[in-house]
């Protein structure tokens, strides 16, 4: 109530209270330091099998399904990614944040 009752006697106080504060936000704005591409560690980890003289087709069939569907049961995962190529398959796998 008193502050109502201030600006109302004073409006060039209230004025130069309001200038104030809009000229500390924006200097602060300025100062806050924000980066356009930080660099964040996202919890996931990487698998690398290899299966010498294979096929990619058999790759992915024999190894590469099997292990998706045995890290689909690992609480928390995010994203499965795997790759198949002659004798080999890479699997990533992101966890959440949360």
């Amino acid at each position: 109530m008193w502050m109502t009752k201030v600006s109302i006697q004073n409006p060039v106080f209230a004025t130069m209270v309001m200038v104030a504060l809009c000229v500390l936000g924006l200097f602060s704005y300025a100062k806050l330091g924000v980066e356009q591409m930080p660099d964040i560690s996202l919890p996931g980890a990487s698998v690398d099998v290899r299966y010498p003289g294979a096929s990619p087709e058999a790759v992915e069939r024999e190894l590469a399904k099997p292990l998706e569907e045995a890290i689909n049961t690992i609480a928390g995962v995010d994203k499965i990614q795997s790759r198949s190529f002659e004798g080999r398959v890479q699997a990533s796998v992101e966890f959440s944040l949360n």
